[in-house]
């Protein structure tokens, strides 16, 4: 190999898979991209190709650049080249037909490309040329496999070639392919000797085949391909490709009219298939029992139409299905349930038939089985962390079951069967097992939605047993989270709650954390679903709170908390305001008490504060504003509250915990008190400033902004003045920050100044335009499109364009919803903003590109939108800038070909002052550069 090029490729390829060092790998790994993209790669991949002293890893380099190239630059070939092309690619593939693999399947993947994209004057009919070439030749078998089955997935996934040949046509050509695939398969399989890697290749390619639509399921009747998927399950090294290969075949069925005669053949064999399922070898073993499962539960999915039609023909399928149901192995039984949601759902459309009887009996059984499932494990076995988590997901998931039963029987005998094996365990007395009794709770709590609201016969029976069960956690738990779910019945039967709230308040007694929550969890929903029959208990739950406060965790006070407010709103309007009060002000009290002494805090204390400031936060959440506003007297309230507020974030304002809290409860406080917080909100801001200019948390610009979007469209002038000191105050904060800081150290306080400049834009603008902050400003803007979040980039976006698109650059335009005032001064918010784009022009268009050559989904599209609007108000400043901004994009991103061409097409459409071509030629951009990311992957990530 004495070629120049040649060494020089392989050169690099030792240093990309033999050197240690990262640098030197990264420039080989750019250099071999940029040579795969060069004309001179085709005649050199054909030389290490072909060359018998080549190694491994040139020969598959070759590969690979035969298929990059075939992907993206077959268009750039004479017409006259892609006959010796395909050919040069079949010489290989039987060169390698024995491998190495690696190589092989490069091979295979180029040829498949080129034949896909050759028209069918160039390539009348790969398929039945390759059979013709290689069917007959044991020893190409694999490779002819090989070829087949990349050729399916390369048509169905590859999205950047052009077919012109006539794959995915419908009509007779494409029946003809699938037949001519089906028959080699047959032939294979049938063939005496084959290798078990063989078979599984035929199974494999025969399921791409069935993927692309290339082969349809009715045309394997009959066949013996058919046939050998089906026996080969009982071979321990086909079983697993004969899995797939079936359930591919069945979903292919799904279209049941067109498939009536292969499911006719399918339906015996699926039902012959019932030996091996009762066999002890395979119920011992869960991968053959999950492989089973799956082909059963995916006929029943697609067949459930001809279930519900025809119950007696498909019933031995549906039992097969419920045997898999009943396994032990939690991960086979969940293979089943959407079969039964979806069977539920056509039962329930058929309506009341006798011939659903057989059905029925099979739901009617389910319940059994899930109860069964519910069960924890022994004592003796305790699950590990891990796994209780999974078991517990396990069962909510299969809980959902019960309600597909539920839906097909009624809750009621679903619920009557869980009631008798509460009630049979129980009668064993002392003997009794608590996960005998918690198993069918919990199958009553899974069920709680679909009871019948005025049931007056088994409901109450269940309520009636609760208080007699075992007194173990577990149980007392379960049965304080059915009462829980029940809350709706209760709603209808109010005269329950006398014996549901003591019984839900005694679990606050109890020292199992979980019993506790749920305790909590329940008094939540019980007060959420009947708060208009509780009402008369809020003197008693107040009083209780109190009592239990000081042992509760602070989620469980929060769920409290949650249900007291529950209540509150169900009160009249005019008693809504001191009741809450009486609810309230203790939490205020509780941080009222931390600010009023003169030690410093403990810890502890400061987590009480913030817990405090959490169950404000959650009461008025649910709250909101009342509905027939607040009496005069809130005022004095409102100003009391917020001389704590003030006080706890001057105080202790630079504890991260209390500064988000804080923040939060205010702002809470704002929505609840509104016009009223107007009188504080000039304090507001003032604290708020000092706090951030001694602490900079993000919340505190988060907050500002939330002031001035509630108050700014009242236009005083007083309050305008406080806005603008505050949004120097922390501006001149966030620029000294990012003198020292690297902005990826500081990402959430970027996103929330950037998220106050667009509030101060859209709400306030006299404050920000006419600012000396402004143009700093808008360079913190900047400096947040370089960080690695999508959501800041996004926000930062957002900013920009609410600059470059501000009403005062287009005031002939009548969509401004500015006030008078504001679109006076409209030419002077022009000035700033024209003044802004022009003195950072470069750099602005450097970010912006890269923005749109690096980003993700959604910000290449919002940077295409600010690049319009440029075109229309900055014509000449971008005609300047982005030729230079466009030459600075790596060539990874964009290559240089891609670069002129991209001038061109900018140039004309700036220059015929057309902003719809100026977006296209960007997006054209957008799309080269996805073009070249993708091609440039690492080489050692395409094997």
């Amino acid at each position: 190999m004495a070629d120049a090029s040649l060494q020089a490729v392989v050169e690099a390829l030792n240093v990309l898979y033999t050197n240690p060092d990262r640098e030197a790998k990264e420039k080989a790994n750019a250099w071999l991209g940029e040579f795969q993209k060069s004309n001179e790669a085709w005649a050199t991949a054909q030389m290490i190709l072909f060359a018998p002293d080549a190694p491994l890893e040139p020969k598959l380099f070759a590969a690979q650049t035969f298929r990059t190239k075939i992907t993206y630059d077959l268009a750039t070939l004479p017409q006259e080249q892609l006959i010796p092309l395909r050919d040069s690619l079949l010489a290989a593939l039987r060169s390698f037909a024995s491998g190495p693999r690696v190589v092989l399947t490069q091979i295979c993947i180029a040829l498949a490309d080129i034949a896909l994209q050759l028209t069918k004057a160039q390539w009348d009919d790969p398929v039945a040329s390759m059979i013709d070439m290689f069917g007959k030749e044991p020893a190409m078998a694999a490779a002819l496999l090989e070829f087949f089955q990349v050729l399916a997935e390369e048509y169905n996934s590859n999205y950047k070639i052009n077919v012109n040949n006539d794959f995915g046509r419908e009509g007779d050509a494409t029946v003809k392919r699938g037949e001519q695939v089906i028959g080699l398969l047959s032939m294979y399989v049938q063939a005496p000797g084959i290798t078990a890697g063989l078979h599984n290749q035929c199974f494999a390619t025969l399921g791409a085949w069935l993927r692309t639509g290339q082969i349809r399921a009715g045309s394997l009747a009959g066949t013996p391909i058919l046939a050998s998927a089906f026996s080969s399950l009982s071979n321990d090294q086909l079983f697993d490709n004969a899995v797939d290969v079936l359930v591919d075949i069945i979903h292919e069925t799904q279209e049941l009219q067109e498939n009536i005669a292969i499911i006719q053949e399918i339906m015996p064999r699926l039902t012959a298939l019932g030996a091996n399922l009762a066999n002890e070898d395979t119920r011992e073993d869960e991968d053959k029992m999950r492989g089973y499962c799956r082909i059963f539960v995916e006929a029943g999915e697609w067949y459930e139409p001809l279930i519900v039609q025809h119950p007696d023909t498909f019933l031995p399928l549906v039992e097969l299905i419920k045997q898999c149901a009943a396994y032990e192995g939690l991960d086979v039984v969940g293979i089943t349930l959407n079969f039964w949601y979806r069977l539920s759902q056509g039962v329930h459309r058929a309506g009341p038939n006798p011939s659903m009887a057989p059905l029925l009996q099979v739901f009617a059984d389910l319940v059994g089985i899930v109860i069964r499932h519910l069960h924890f494990p022994d004592d003796s076995t305790p699950l590990t962390g891990e796994e209780r988590d999974t078991f517990r997901d396990f069962r909510h998931k299969i809980g959902d079951t019960l309600k597909d039963c539920c839906k097909v029987l009624g809750a009621g005998p679903c619920l009557q069967q869980a009631y008798d094996v509460i009630a049979q365990a129980v009668a064993a007395g002392d003997a009794v097992r608590w996960q005998d009794v918690e198993a069918p709770l919990f199958s009553m709590r899974s069920m709680g939605a679909m009871i019948d609201v005025h049931d007056n016969e088994l409901v109450p029976k269940i309520m009636e047993l609760l208080p007699k069960l075992p007194q173990h956690p577990r149980i007392r738990y379960a049965a304080i989270l059915v009462i829980g779910r029940y809350t709706h019945w209760t709603q209808q039967h109010p005269d329950l709650i006398q014996f549901q709230l003591p019984y839900v308040s005694a679990g606050f007694d109890d020292t199992d954390p979980e019993v506790l929550a749920a305790a909590s969890q329940t008094m939540k929903y019980l007060c959420k679903d009947c708060p208009e029959h509780l009402v008369a208990f809020l003197p008693q739950l107040h009083t209780f709170i109190q009592t239990v406060s000081s042992k509760l965790k602070g989620e469980d006070l929060l769920d409290l908390s949650a249900a007291i407010a529950h209540i509150l709103i169900a009160m009249p309007p005019s008693q809504i305001p001191s009741a809450l009060s009486t609810f309230l002000m203790p939490n205020v009290e509780i941080v009222h008490a931390l600010v009023s002494q003169d030690a410093p805090a403990a810890k502890d204390q400061i987590r009480k504060a913030v817990e405090a400031l959490e169950r404000i936060d959650v009461y008025l959440a649910i709250i909101g504003q009342v509905p027939d506003g607040l009496p005069d007297s809130c005022i004095a309230t409102c100003q009391q509250v917020w001389s704590v507020m003030d006080a706890l974030i001057a105080k202790y304002g630079s504890n991260p915990a209390v500064a988000d809290r804080a923040t939060i409860a205010v702002r809470r406080g704002l929505a609840f008190f509104d016009d009223m917080a107007f009188a504080v909100a000039p304090a507001i801001l003032d604290r708020l400033s000092s706090a951030f200019e001694q602490t900079p948390a993000s919340g505190y610009l988060w907050i500002t902004g939330k002031v001035v979007q509630q108050f700014a469209p009242k236009l005083d002038p007083a309050f305008d003045a406080v806005v603008k000191s505050a949004f120097e105050r922390e501006s001149n904060k966030v620029f000294e920050l990012l003198q020292s800081t690297p902005p990826s150290q500081i990402p959430d306080v970027l996103d929330d100044y950037v998220h106050l400049v667009q509030t101060l834009i859209e709400s306030a603008p006299q404050n920000i335009f006419t600012s000396p902050a402004f143009p700093a400003a808008f360079q913190c803007t900047l400096t947040a499109l370089t960080l690695p979040s999508p959501r800041i980039v996004l926000a930062a976006l957002d900013a920009v364009r609410a600059v470059v698109g501000h009403d005062s650059l287009h005031p002939e335009s009548n969509g401004s919803f500015a006030s008078p005032s504001q679109q006076a001064a409209f030419p002077t918010y022009a000035t700033a903003i024209r003044a802004i784009i022009e003195s950072t022009a470069t750099q602005l268009m450097q970010l912006l590109l890269d923005v749109l050559v690096g980003g993700g989904e959604d910000e290449p599209y919002n940077v295409l939108t600010i690049l319009r609007l440029l075109s229309i108000q900055f014509p000449t400043v971008l005609a300047q800038t982005i030729p230079v901004a466009v030459e600075l994009l790596p060539a990874r991103a964009v290559g240089p070909a891609d670069k002129a061409e991209f001038l061109a097409k900018f140039n004309g459409a700036i220059t015929a002052q057309n902003p719809n071509q100026v977006k296209d030629a960007f997006t054209w951009l957008l799309r080269a550069s996805r073009r070249s990311r993708d091609r440039a992957r690492p080489l050692e990530d395409r094997r």
